[in-house]
């Protein structure tokens, strides 16, 4: 079947199952006023009038039931244009064939081999090879598990009925099996019950690890070897070049539900994870390994260890006389024994208490006795599975993905400030400037700790006694279990040295610090234009240079896109975070240290979205050299990693463009052209004072956000385990979330984030010039690819009617007029810019894509808007009607973001 007989398959069935479960009335109003949405984006002024009445008209479970159908037809309508992609790449593979594809590894290696690139550049390429995806919970996955499984098998049942040589009989089987899981899906409710625990958030992030990443590392291992052996003969790339890591659980900042025994927790569910898919491959290898120790004798290493561990424990002693002479099967029944012993550890409590104690197997003893078998046993036995599992405990470990930990800048001075007061070392210590409390604390790291204990003893408030428990927890997960387990501590709201060296001095005086990479991330645009000079002076410092030395010699430095456009608007955060790049890695070549980027991107553009092959080529010169590390939030983990296909092609792609963006020689490297960048820093000007007279001196603005988008219902929903907003103080721009003040004007079809302010910038510099600049600067290109994007998803017609929800006409056709003008100013900006006739002309799939859904979009955002017009007219807010209008809310909020593709 090709996509549109697909998408008229699961269109049928849907109705089917809305004729059966609801009724025809029900199906026939559905179809009704999608007539009419098609209509409307027709042209047709009737149905411009008529469809808005046939919503009001709509009594509250006939309006959830419809709503629920385009949400649903969403959902499908993704899942089959998932499965065709796969089969494009799919059938892209064969005809190329032995030719590697476009964005493929394979086609990297070969490119780089073809533009010269010596052995010897090769090899100090892959050296420095590290990449790393980074799980995150922010509360931008708008559909709950439940659902996302009986997604996964619709998909799967597609992607069966796509097989030519089923018989009539399992085709039937199939197209049962399909209407039975789209039935199964209707009834389910999509809208949390409770808002999940971060133990929820963690227990799905590890699913994906599971299900996902387990397999698909060794894959992308896999062909990255094969790519180097085929044009570069004699290099092997490094292990653990590629991992994973995780936030969930470990991210404080402004997450009140992150403590010390959640992220202990957290610990002991990764490893219990590693332990236990370890010891199952291990136990599944000693099964398949029945090789007589006769005909194939085993390394005297192997036997030795063997022998090392006499007496056996009993079921391995009975395997030995069961199985006589087979030593390859005896010595991976005695190592899937031990992981077997480390999975029923207490982990947890071994965590929070302070008695010795000494894991019950590492990672090294693991990878040592299958080290010997594959040394052991011929290699087209170690070929396959063996060499799997190695690659598998390099990249995973006994901990499955590296946790991060976040706390705030604030939070952290403020904790170690009454720490220092309760020991009478110094009063007031938070309330100092950046300079002063940076001077007590080099003073301090220059003295001799405290005793751990007496710290732990002190009368300390909450918020400084849990920090404590963290800093203790972070020392003794390193002393027991090893470094590997946990990622860096990454510092949010970074000012100065002093942030950096409050968590140095917690960290030395907890055990730990040692090998801990601690990160600043700089958000905002104040902060991003100060971090390179706020790195210049930690790395004067002797005491940093010294702790430097204790991670490698290396600085990872994390930026911010979501909060970097909130602050300053679209096109002056991307100016602002290329420049900081920029300069970063200028200071740490100066000073000799090497750095690891660290992307915070979202899913959105307005958030660093957009395709990342592309994201990683529009980096400036020089700053990823093999090293790149970056975010996956929210749904965008479930959109790229929940299908295993989908999943390896979103991976080659970001290596590829790694190794491509990290074979331009820095040095060799044209520089910018001065008049781009001249051009850049006047558009970016324009561009923040633009979007600053909007969203900071227009009077009622904060009122007509708070009115024309649903804010204040997606504050109230069950997304994620964090609030909305960082602090208390109710729903201002600066307090609240970027994601949700992205995820609001998304739904409301404004997608302001996306573009505000860019058609006034591009009106400043010569046409002709810009046209240069997109022609031959992939920042730029990104920058306006990414705009039509926004542009396209937006829809000002829909936003007039959010805006109608304002209860000021007045400030409703103030704010909306600005808006608009600025829409129509980007919009032709930007086509002048590329020439394009229209928006998205670059990239016709997602073009036609966008035109084709916008209908079915349509008919929900009107839903949504008559839902809000009727809770917010309810005196009693809390009542029965009122959750009903928020059930429908929730369901229309799931559907434009499965219709446009975009949460937050």
């Amino acid at each position: 079947m090709d996509l549109s007989a697909t998408i008229h398959l699961l269109g049928e069935a849907l109705g089917d199952v809305l004729r059966a479960q609801e009724s025809v009335a029900l199906f026939e109003t559905e179809e009704h006023i999608r007539a009419l949405a098609k209509a409307r984006r027709a042209g047709e002024m009737d149905a411009a009038v008529r469809l808005p009445l046939a919503v009001a008209d709509l009594p509250v479970d006939a309006a959830r039931a419809t709503a629920s159908a385009f949400a649903v037809y969403f959902d499908l309508i993704n899942l089959a244009e998932e499965v065709h992609r796969i089969q494009a790449l799919r059938a892209r593979e064969r005809a190329q064939y032995p030719a590697p594809i476009g964005e493929s590894i394979g086609e990297a290696i070969a490119r780089l081999q073809a533009r010269g690139v010596t052995t010897e550049r090769m090899a100090k390429l892959l050296c420095e090879l590290r990449i790393e995806l980074v799980l995150t919970a922010h509360p931008t996955e708008a559909k709950r598990r439940t659902v996302l499984s009986k997604l996964q098998r619709i998909s799967d049942l597609l992607r069966h009925l796509q097989d030519a040589d089923l018989l009539p009989r399992e085709r039937a089987e199939l197209l049962a099996g399909l209407q039975a899981e789209i039935t199964a899906l209707w009834l389910t409710d999509r809208a949390r019950t409770t808002r999940p625990a971060v133990t929820d958030e963690v227990r799905t992030g590890l699913y994906f690890v599971d299900e996902v990443f387990w397999d698909l590392v060794p894959r992308i291992d896999a062909d990255l070897e094969a790519a180097v052996a085929l044009h570069y003969p004699g290099l092997v790339p490094p292990p653990a070049w590629l991992t994973v890591a995780s936030w969930i659980g470990g991210d404080r900042d402004g997450n009140p539900s992150v403590v010390t025994e959640l992220t202990a927790e957290t610990l002991r569910l990764h490893r219990g994870l590693a332990v236990e898919r370890h010891r199952r491959s291990v136990q599944d290898l000693a099964r398949r390994l029945s090789v007589s120790g006769r005909r194939c004798p085993p390394p005297e290493a192997l036997t030795a260890w063997l022998d090392a561990r006499r007496p056996l424990p009993a079921h391995v002693a009975y395997l030995e006389q069961r199985y006589a002479g087979e030593p390859y099967r005896l010595a991976l029944s005695l190592l899937a024994a031990d992981l077997e012993a480390a999975s029923r550890e207490d982990m947890t409590a071994r965590l929070l208490d302070e008695a010795p104690h000494t894991a019950r197997i590492t990672a090294a003893e693991v990878r040592t006795v299958v080290d010997l078998v594959a040394q052991g046993v011929p290699p087209a036995l170690a070929g396959d599975r063996v060499r799997a599992l190695e690659h598998q405990i390099e990249a995973f470990g006994l901990h499955a993905a590296r946790l991060d930990i976040r706390e705030d800048s604030g939070r952290l001075a403020a904790a170690l400030g009454d720490i220092l007061a309760r020991l009478g070392l110094e009063a007031g210590f938070a309330e100092r400037d950046e300079p002063a409390r940076a001077a007590v604390l080099l003073r301090l790291l220059a003295e001799e700790a405290p005793k751990a204990s007496e710290i732990s003893a002190l009368a300390l408030d909450e918020l400084s006694a849990e920090t404590w428990r963290l800093f203790r927890l972070l020392g003794r997960a390193q002393a027991i279990y090893g470094r590997g387990s946990l990622g860096p501590f990454i510092i949010s709201m970074t000012r100065g040295p002093a942030d950096l060296l409050t968590a140095l001095l917690l960290a030395r005086w907890a055990g730990g610090a040692s090998g801990m990479p601690i990160v600043p991330l700089f958000e905002t645009l104040g902060d991003l234009d100060a971090a390179p000079h706020t790195l210049e002076a930690l790395f004067a410092l002797p005491v940093y240079r010294a702790h430097l030395d204790s991670c490698a010699g290396e600085q990872m430095v994390m930026i911010g896109y979501s909060d970097s456009n909130k602050d300053g608007g679209y096109l002056a955060a991307n100016w602002a975070l290329y420049r900081a790049q920029e300069a970063i890695a200028w200071t740490c070549r100066e000073r000799g240290v090497g750095l690891t980027l660290f992307h915070g991107r979202g899913g959105t553009v307005a958030r660093g979205g957009g395709p990342a092959g592309r994201a990683i080529r529009a980096q400036p010169p020089g700053t990823v050299e093999g090293r790149f590390r970056v975010t996956e939030q929210g749904e965008t983990i479930a959109s790229r990693y929940a299908d295993p296909a989908l999943a390896h092609r979103h991976v080659e792609q970001i290596v590829s463009a790694v190794l491509l963006a990290s074979a331009d020689d820095v040095d060799a490297a044209a520089p910018l052209d001065p008049a781009w960048r001249e051009a850049m820093d006047v558009m970016a000007a324009a561009a923040r004072e633009t979007y600053h007279d909007l969203v900071e001196r227009t009077p009622g603005f904060l009122e007509y956000w708070r009115a024309a988008t649903p804010i204040e219902e997606l504050s109230r929903l069950r997304l994620g385990s964090r609030p909305a907003v960082r602090r208390a103080g109710g729903l201002t721009r600066s307090a609240v979330r970027a994601i949700p003040w992205v995820f609001s004007w998304m739904q409301s079809r404004f997608n302001l984030p996306g573009w505000y302010g860019l058609g006034t910038a591009l009106a400043r510099a010569d046409a002709g010039r810009l046209r240069e600049m997109y022609a031959g600067w992939p920042f730029f290109r990104a920058i306006l690819d990414n705009a039509e994007m926004s542009l396209l998803k937006a829809d000002m017609g829909i936003a007039a009617l959010y805006s109608e929800l304002v209860p000021s006409r007045a400030l409703a056709t103030a704010v909306f007029t600005r808006i608009g003008s600025e829409f129509v100013r980007t919009r032709e900006s930007i086509l002048r810019a590329t020439g394009h006739a229209e928006l998205m002309d670059g990239d016709p799939v997602i073009q036609r894509s966008v035109h084709l859904r916008n209908p079915y979009v349509d008919p929900l955002n009107y839903l949504q808007v008559e839902m809000l017009r009727r809770l917010r007219a309810l005196a009693d807010q809390d009542g029965d009607e009122a959750a009903r209008c928020r059930e429908i809310i929730v369901v229309t909020i799931n559907g434009i973001a499965a219709g446009l593709r975009n949460t937050g």
